[in-house]
């Protein structure tokens, strides 16, 4: 089985960069033209005006939480 990960809000992947633990962060575009980063590791969102990846980067730096399993429906 595959499963696919992909962001409601999110317009289209701008990139992907792992963490220490082996997690991965991706950036996306939104609709409005902002960036927005979500965590396989700790599931943290984060949403920025800022136009660049300097966000992203940091938290995959710092995350240290190896991915969590996909929980599929019962």
């Amino acid at each position: 089985m595959t499963a696919t990960i992909t962001s409601i809000a999110a317009s289209g992947t701008v990139g992907a960069m792992s963490t220490q633990a082996g997690a991965t962060v991706y950036v996306y575009t939104d609709p409005d033209g902002t960036l927005s980063s979500d965590c396989t590791g700790c599931g943290e969102y984060a949403w920025t005006l800022a136009a660049d990846h300097a966000f992203a980067q940091q938290h995959a730096a710092a995350c240290f939480r190896r991915p969590r399993p996909l929980r599929l429906a019962a």
